[in-house]
């Protein structure tokens, strides 16, 4: 076997001619150079990827790909490279089919450095690779560039939309997902209505207006947006998040008890109660229904606090909506007569949203999927402790949670 066909095999490039192999004494010992060139009749865009003719009177340039090693030894790849006239693009540097487009390193060698990616952080699988830190950064945008195309966004309907924050001062991103399929198919800076509204320019007026349900936290800005740019979708206020606020309204109140207490004893049957009366009555322990027994014989209105808590939980216990509207109701005028600022500003904001509220009971849908890949998005952001850029934090979220699969080793690689 000749030593070009060895090499070519073994390096696993397809649709490439290996002319001849050398080794070259290099900085960090010997390095295999393998001079190549695309086997394919025309020359092609290397932005398009379709057929374009050389532009005449310009030389072309010898260009170096580092590829995946050899039994621990460098391997580069090396072609003469042309600038080509593209019909569509213009005048364009030409594709090889061993790399992407402005890099220079092979797509076996990103795709091992983004299957690192996915798996470890940044600064261990650069160091792995003898790479710098923001070009293991370049490399994830580029793959994710690649493997997730404008496909990624075909037959959304049912989707779920919410901020994550990936550092300080207040430095957010906005991810949709998609329920059905499970996955994060677009991120953006910000949390404004701008922010959502780009996303809903990227679908476009007819991918948009095929959407049913948007699943969300009572935010003003996301709902406007897609009011404005989905006519066709139908808000669903997260169910995790309704409670959330009457949690925050419990705790308000406990808080505005505990500093308005005449003495020390009467702080004392309010301290510990927190948690207690933040829990819902089936988690309870017996620890938790004594101090629960000590609040309603202490304090009178806290108690009426927590009992509103609890009896708001009655609106998602039904089976049809006009038993919610019924629940909600009888909810609201207890809420607006008990004397309680906190709950009677809740009330307000629940009669305000209520259609949104309303449609768990038809959907039932929430937005746990975008929970759990908030979640995963901060483990993300603490495993490389933090991001300068949202540009290279959306590359990893893309990365580790839209559905990119990799091989390790080159296996699968053309």
């Amino acid at each position: 076997m000749r030593l070009s066909t060895f090499f070519r095999r073994v390096l696993g490039l397809a649709r490439t001619r290996v002319r001849s192999v050398q080794f070259i004494e290099g900085p960090d010992g010997v390095e295999v150079v393998v001079d190549v060139v695309p086997q394919w009749r025309k020359k092609r865009c290397g932005s398009c990827g379709r057929h374009a003719r050389r532009v005449h009177g310009t030389e072309g340039k010898l260009r170096v790909w580092r590829h995946l090693g050899v039994f621990g030894t460098v391997v580069l790849l090396r072609c003469l490279v042309h600038r080509v006239l593209c019909p569509r693009c213009g005048v364009k540097t030409m594709e090889v089919p061993w790399a992407r487009p402005g890099s220079v390193f092979s797509r076996a060698f990103e795709d091992e450095v983004a299957w690192f990616l996915q798996r470890t952080d940044q600064t261990t699988t650069s160091t792995f690779f003898g790479i710098s830190w923001p070009t293991a950064g370049r490399i994830a945008r580029r793959v994710v560039k690649e493997k997730l195309g404008a496909e990624l966004l075909d037959g959304l309907r049912l989707i779920g939309v919410d901020e994550i924050s990936y550092g300080r001062p207040r430095k957010f991103v906005t991810v949709v997902v998609d329920h059905e399929r499970g996955r994060i198919v677009w991120a953006g800076e910000g949390k404004s209505e701008a922010t959502l509204a780009a996303f809903f320019e990227e679908l476009g007026s007819e991918r948009s207006a095929r959407i049913e349900v948007v699943s969300m936290d009572m935010s003003a800005a996301f709902a406007k947006a897609v009011k404005n740019n989905a006519p066709n979708a139908e808000v669903v206020y997260d169910r995790f998040h309704v409670i959330q606020l009457l949690n925050q309204a419990l705790d308000e109140l406990r808080r505005a008890e505990m500093r308005a207490a005449p003495n020390e004893a009467y702080k004392k049957g309010l301290k510990g109660s927190r948690f207690a009366m933040l829990k819902n009555s089936w988690n309870c322990t017996p620890k938790d229904a004594d101090k629960l027994s000590t609040v309603q014989h202490s304090n009178q209105r806290l108690f009426r606090g927590y009992l509103l808590r609890e009896t708001f939980q009655n609106v998602y216990a039904v089976d049809l909506p006009e038993e919610a509207d019924e629940h909600f109701n009888a909810w609201y005028r207890w809420a607006r007569r008990s004397r309680l600022g906190p709950f009677r500003r809740v009330a307000a904001t629940f009669k305000t949203h209520w259609a949104g509220v309303r449609r768990f009971i038809e959907r039932r849908l929430t937005n746990a999927a975008v929970e759990a890949y908030n979640g995963k998005a901060r483990m993300l952001s603490h495993r490389a402790f933090g991001f300068h850029s949202a540009k290279a934090f959306i590359a990893m979220l893309k990365l580790c949670c839209s559905g990119v699969t990799l091989s390790p080793l080159g296996q699968g690689h053309p």
